[in-house]
């Protein structure tokens, strides 16, 4: 799979903007099938969200969406 994690964090490090993005994690469920969600925003804004078994997925998932938005915002500009 793609570190969505990584290109993210290239992406806004070659826009200087690496001091930007922050993540919110929760856990939900019985601890036999815990549910991880994962948010992701820039500048206090919510970018990307997503629920996993684990907290790493949900990451990459929730990195994934952020990267794609910010791709979509700049081709809008």
């Amino acid at each position: 799979s793609l570190d969505w994690r990584m290109q993210l964090n290239n992406y806004l490090q070659l826009s200087q903007q690496n001091n930007i993005l922050t993540w919110e994690q929760s856990c939900s469920g019985p601890a036999h099938a815990r549910v991880w969600t994962v948010i992701a925003y820039i500048r206090n804004i919510e970018y990307g969200r997503a629920t996993a078994a684990t907290v790493s997925i949900a990451k990459e998932e929730a990195a994934r969406q952020t990267l794609a938005a910010l791709h979509a915002e700049r081709a809008g500009r």
